[in-house]
């Protein structure tokens, strides 16, 4: 048995999260669920329409973003949570299910979700990139979507995988969730401003004069190119995915200098194996919790 099929076309706890809450969601008259789907359809033709007459790349991506950045934790919260507070969760362990068919039927089917979601951006943001940039005879459309996307979708995936961790450990949905939000308030605006100040009073206390944290000194040839990945007095920023979007942006706009390698696709790379370890370790820790296999 492949894991494509233990872990998903197999996983009773995958088509329920994915398939049965979906259809829970949605049960309600007729008439009220093509009404709200009327009402989305006609904004969202209306959304294309405005991204294919004008192109508003950066605000189609900025509500991308906003839209998946919220909703990833809302979805994931109650995974395990509603287990606990249910008390279905000796029920759950006493089936011939594994801990991997168990964290990541739960995992798939949120990143299922997820994926749909993005998908619905993923067009007008190709329009709005081609109506902006048409003029730019370099710029690779598919390249630069494909950047986007991986910063936008890979930290929403991590978002996923620390709420899911965050359901399990907690064992209260809305605590979670509360973490989730708080946690990621405090990485995208609250840490970078922190590490800032920190920054430029440490260079004072050396003596190097005054210093601005938000400008880039470089000293060293190739340290565009190639040093941003780790040098660590600008990781905070460099791996905030707000920073991570702009300069893909930036970079589109300055098509001459000098540009850091892999900027956009390596940041979205590293939130995804993130996700991938948090997963990991939740998965083992519910194994050996449960005495069941991976």
């Amino acid at each position: 048995m492949t894991l494509w099929q233990k872990w998903v076309l197999e996983n009773p706890v995958f088509r329920y999260h994915f398939l049965g809450q979906t259809r829970f969601w949605v049960r309600r008259p007729i008439w009220q669920v093509g009404l709200i789907a009327l009402i989305f359809a006609a904004l969202y033709i209306w959304f294309l329409q405005q991204a294919y007459n004008h192109g508003l790349p950066a605000l189609t991506l900025g509500l991308e973003c906003l839209a998946l950045w919220i909703v990833s934790p809302l979805i994931t919260h109650s995974l395990f949570a509603a287990e606990f507070e249910k008390a279905t969760w000796d029920m759950l362990i006493l089936t011939r299910l594994t801990a991997g068919q168990i964290v990541m039927g739960k995992f798939l089917s949120r990143l299922a979700v997820l994926l749909i979601l993005a998908f619905f951006f993923v067009i007008p943001l190709w329009f709005g990139i081609s109506q902006e940039y048409h003029t730019l005879s370099n710029i690779n459309i598919a390249s630069l979507v494909l950047k986007t996307q991986l910063v936008a979708v890979g930290w929403s995936i991590l978002l996923i995988a620390a709420t899911l961790w965050l359901s399990y450990w907690l064992k209260r949905g809305m605590v979670a969730a509360a973490v989730a939000f708080a946690g990621q308030v405090f990485v995208l605006f609250i840490l970078p401003i922190l590490w800032g100040v920190c920054f430029a009073l440490f260079w004072e206390s050396l003596r190097y004069g005054s210093y601005d944290p938000f400008s880039l000194e470089i000293t060293q040839e190739g340290w565009l190119k190639y040093g941003w990945m780790i040098d660590p007095r600008y990781l905070v920023w460099f791996y905030n995915p707000i920073t991570a979007v702009a300069g893909i942006f930036i970079m589109v706009s300055e098509p001459a200098a000098e540009q850091p390698f892999l900027w956009g696709t390596w940041q979205g790379a590293v939130y995804i194996l993130l996700a991938g370890l948090i997963v990991v370790l939740l998965t083992l820790k519910v194994a050996k919790t449960t005495k069941k296999p991976i």
